[in-house]
């Protein structure tokens, strides 16, 4: 019987040797795990914090287009304003001659550049409806001038120095031209509060 003791007693050591192995064994996973997940957070968190970053990121560039394209829009929207009040005032332009009031700017105009240019034999070029009116104006300050009816506009003149090398574009579109772009920053201020 010492044989069945001693085998019996050899199970039961090894059993609590197999035990003692496995709880051992357990134990170490159990830490390897442990340690595991603690490096495995500071990987996890630089993982985060990345995606994190990069979403931020694509946020604001998202963002930025969506208010540059926004921005771009509304610019785009005043200009065609701005644009319509000049094409309005165009269109208002072509019923000029009718005012009572044409003789006196079409005079104005020719006073302005007589003034610049100099009365001596300038070359004054007009539409063909301002031919006649233009001759009166002209006896009337008493000026000479050649009188080249070739333009088309809504009125107004063109004065060439007789040598041809200066000229006083002072036609009713080329000023509203040149007040489109000189007052375009308060026509903007009224037009939208700026």
């Amino acid at each position: 019987m010492a044989i069945d003791d001693l085998i019996k007693a050899v199970e039961v050591s090894g059993q609590e040797r197999i035990k003692e192995i496995q709880e051992r064994s357990k134990a170490e996973a159990d830490e390897i795990i442990r340690e595991a997940h603690v490096k495995d957070l500071p990987i996890k968190k630089r993982f985060m914090d990345g995606a994190i970053q990069s979403v931020a990121v694509q946020r604001n560039k998202i963002l930025s287009e969506a208010r540059e394209k926004s921005r771009m829009e509304i610019i785009q929207s005043k200009n065609e304003v701005f644009e319509r009040v000049f094409e309005e005032a165009v269109q208002k332009l072509a019923s000029i001659r009718k005012d009572p009031g044409y003789r006196a700017i079409l005079k104005h105009l020719l006073l302005e550049s007589i003034g610049q240019l100099g009365s001596d034999s300038v070359i004054l070029h007009v539409d063909r409806k301002d031919e006649d009116l233009l001759k009166d104006i002209l006896k009337e300050i008493n000026v000479s001038g050649q009188i080249v009816p070739d333009l088309t506009c809504a009125g107004g003149l063109n004065a060439y120095s007789r040598d041809e090398r200066f000229v006083i574009f002072n036609t009713l579109e080329s000023r509203l031209k040149k007040a489109k772009e000189i007052y375009r920053p308060e026509m903007f201020s009224v037009l939208f509060g700026e």
